[in-house]
This record gives structure tokens, sequence and C-alpha cells, in this order.
């Protein structure tokens, strides 16, 4: 009986230890390097026609980012953006309903940034045996617009060729 109540306390105890030793990630400087995007934003192309929506979400306890995208046409897009333990860096997954295509799944990480001004995350994939960079720009316009770069460079970096830019401006505007 007695070992049963040691073993007990024992555990209560690890777990106050282990619950204090926990660390909020809202309070972490590194977790709100994004919160510029945050919000419910419609999304429009350089001559001002709307092109989409986008929902930015914090969750998990400020843990992680989710982006819900909308586009005119129907299409669909999510992004779950986090922080690598091992690295300290930002990393985005993004998926869309074509997932099989080359672009319609990705893997980023932060390899840029100005405080809570520019982020840039690229990564690659592979299109007709060739590998392609692929990075987004989300910049700072102000507090209630966000613009949105997406490049990409077929020849390792030397070039790059922009395939979309975004205008978000705050949907409660």
């Amino acid at each position: 009986m007695r070992f049963r109540i040691i073993v007990i306390l024992c555990m209560l105890l690890a777990g106050i230890a282990w619950a204090q030793e926990e660390e909020s990630c809202g309070n972490d400087p590194l977790y709100k390097l994004m919160d510029f995007w945050v919000g419910d934003w419609e999304v429009y192309n350089q001559n001002n026609v709307l092109v989409g929506h986008n929902k930015i979400d914090k969750i998990l306890q400020e843990c992680a980012i989710m982006e819900n995208w909308q586009d005119m046409g129907g299409g669909l897009g999510k992004s779950l953006f986090y922080v690598d333990n091992n690295t300290k860096n930002w990393k985005q997954v993004w998926v869309t309903q074509n997932a099989k295509l080359p672009w319609g799944q990705k893997e980023k990480k932060l390899i840029h940034f100005k405080k809570a001004k520019l982020l840039v995350f690229q990564g690659e994939y592979m299109y007709k045996g060739s590998r392609v960079l692929d990075r987004t720009l989300l910049e700072k316009v102000s507090a209630k617009e966000v613009k949105q770069s997406i490049q990409l460079s077929y020849d390792g970096g030397q070039t790059w060729k922009t395939t979309f830019i975004g205008i978000y401006k705050k949907a409660d505007q």
C-alpha cells in the first residue's frame, strides 16, 4: 500500500514539474513573427479584381498557423505553418485538392525575414524532371493590407518569375 502511494505521489510531482516546464507558444516572440497575417482577408490581384478569400488562424494554443484559401473558381488550399523544434525555424506544408500535381502540395521553410514586415518561405519540387524553386514572400503593407508574391525559379535561383501577386485586404474593412 505504501509503495502505491509513493508511486502515485511521484507521478503527481512529475506531472507538476512537466506542466511547469511547458512554455506557452504565445509568449515566445518567434511564434509572433507571422501575427501580421492572421485574420480574414479578401485577396485581389494587381488590377484590383477579387481573386479569393483567405482565413489565417493561430491554432493549437498559438503554436501553429492554419491558412484556409479559396479562390473565386472554387479552388481550395490549406497550409499549416509551424516552428520546427530542432531548427527553431518556421516551416510550411501546403496542400490543395490537386495534390497529385507537382505544385498541388509543397513544403517550404522560412529563409529570410525582416521583423514583422517581410517573410520569405522557400521550397522546391520536381517538374518534368527538373528542380523548381518555389518561394512565397509575405510583406506587411499596413495593419489592414498584406502583399503576397509567389515566384518560381527554373535555374537554381538565378532568375525568378512571379506567378501570383495577391493584395490581401482585411475582410472587415
